[in-house]
């Protein structure tokens, strides 16, 4: 089990899920794109999209996009997403998530810019908004996945789970608890040699640092960046629920909130 110490990072709220990526998008797949739900390479639910990019797929294009239906995202700051790609992706906004109000993702109102990935690896990604603003999105009914620039000719890449949040604060102080679980796997021919197998991995941990306003509940799914150092691809990314609160009051009068959290689905692990 590891336990590492924090230097910073950020936690959001108000997690509302864009699009589980569960079924195929159909409300349109570009002609150069072939689009199939892929029930054995994904990271949350049962699927994600598998999209196959042919080497005639040119920037601008949209490669597909799925009708959803949400209530205003006006409160709402950045969003998140799982991707996986069959090459390099090494510049932040070559792909963008579209949100618009409208059918086709014909003039989203917002834009989120997918960051670099490594080839074949899965990446719990934070979108910042490129374009537009989450205060414009009234009633979204289409979500898209657009080629923005530098095209990597023919490539696959994966998307799976979106989602968006609010960030309510910065973290001060934060703790994590990596283990894995192993079962006794041995058999005859093991000898006097015990052989185990992984079973499941649990993550979990605490920070503080949060003072604004009501404090966040039993409960609650928070989105959380944990940083180890200034460099933004130093940190740990995940989803998390509150397990308990500590509250705390210094001598100048400043109330401390302190929380614990269990995290759900899998951990996105630090890059150099």
């Amino acid at each position: 089990m590891a336990r590492i110490a924090g230097y910073g990072g950020n936690v959001f709220v108000g997690t509302q899920v864009i699009q589980t990526c569960d079924v195929a998008w159909s409300e349109q797949v570009d002609g150069d794109v072939t689009l199939t739900l892929d029930n054995v390479d994904y990271r949350v639910g049962t699927g994600s999209n598998k999209m196959v990019q042919a080497g005639a797929l040119g920037t601008g294009d949209i490669l597909a996009s799925q009708v959803i239906s949400l209530s205003t995202m006006a409160s709402l700051t950045v969003g998140f997403g799982w991707f996986k790609s069959s090459v390099n992706i090494n510049t932040l906004d070559d792909y963008r998530v579209l949100i618009d109000n409208h059918a086709l993702c014909a003039s989203p109102e917002v834009q989120l810019s997918v960051p670099p990935l490594v080839a074949n690896t899965w990446k719990f990604c934070r979108l910042v908004v490129a374009t537009g603003a989450f205060s414009a999105a009234t009633a979204p009914i289409s979500v898209g996945l657009k080629l923005q620039a530098n095209d990597p000719g023919a490539a696959t890449i994966w998307v799976d789970e979106l989602s968006a949040a609010a960030e309510i604060v910065g973290i001060r102080e934060w703790a994590l608890d990596v283990a894995v679980g192993v079962q006794d796997t041995s058999s005859f021919s093991d000898g006097q040699n015990k052989v185990f197998s992984v079973t499941q991995k649990e993550w979990g941990g605490s920070f503080s640092g949060f003072k604004d306003g009501a404090p966040l509940g039993i409960g609650t799914v928070v989105a959380l960046e944990l940083q180890e150092s200034s460099t933004s691809t130093q940190m740990w990314r995940g989803s998390g629920i509150i397990t308990a609160v500590h509250t705390s009051v210094a001598v100048d009068g400043i109330v401390n909130y302190a929380y614990d959290f269990q995290g759900t689905h899998e951990l996105e692990w630090p890059t150099a």
